[in-house]
């Protein structure tokens, strides 16, 4: 089959635009996932103020995703340190973690959270800040509020809606 010089042009340039839409498409976009973890924390009273730090070990699920590098079903494994002080009235918790993908690909992340606590029966909500990382997290940013919750045993559940946008 032949096409006139107009025709090659016009299916050219249909082409060319929905290349355009795919790229626009996964330059930003939304997903929602679940968090497991198992945490290791040490807690010291001193003064009025407790201190808690330590490990925070588990799995991240996508369980919602309008596309783009965090696909619906992908799971990743999570590592933070977690650094939290809190008083009588306040709690000010700050966790720089790392999410390692099955293709070894990571995804760097800041957890900040200014409620709640940090023991079995407690948690509260935050944000996490997505700060780019290797492969396909080159270059990503954006935010996710996040719901925590601690249970008996070391075991917390985090559920998190998060927009990003890869500028």
């Amino acid at each position: 089959m032949r096409f006139g010089k107009a025709t090659g042009t016009a299916l050219l340039a249909a082409v060319m635009m929905v290349a355009a839409q795919a790229a626009i498409a996964e330059e930003s976009g939304s997903y929602r996932s679940l968090r497991s973890f198992h945490h290791d924390y040490i807690t010291i009273d001193h003064g009025g103020q407790t201190f808690t730090g330590g490990m925070l070990r588990g799995t991240r699920t996508i369980i919602q995703s309008s596309g783009g590098p965090f696909v619906e079903g992908a799971n990743s494994y999570t590592q933070c340190l977690v650094f939290s002080t809190s008083s009588e009235d306040s709690i000010s918790l700050d966790a720089p973690c790392i999410d390692t993908d099955t293709s070894e690909d990571v995804m760097y992340m800041r957890a900040v959270r200014n409620e709640g606590t940090v023991g079995a029966g407690g948690g509260g909500e935050g944000v996490w800040e997505l700060l780019g990382g290797t492969g396909k997290y080159a270059g990503i940013s954006g935010s996710c509020t996040y719901t925590t919750e601690y249970l008996e045993g070391g075991v917390v559940v985090v559920q998190a809606d998060c927009v990003w946008s890869n500028a």
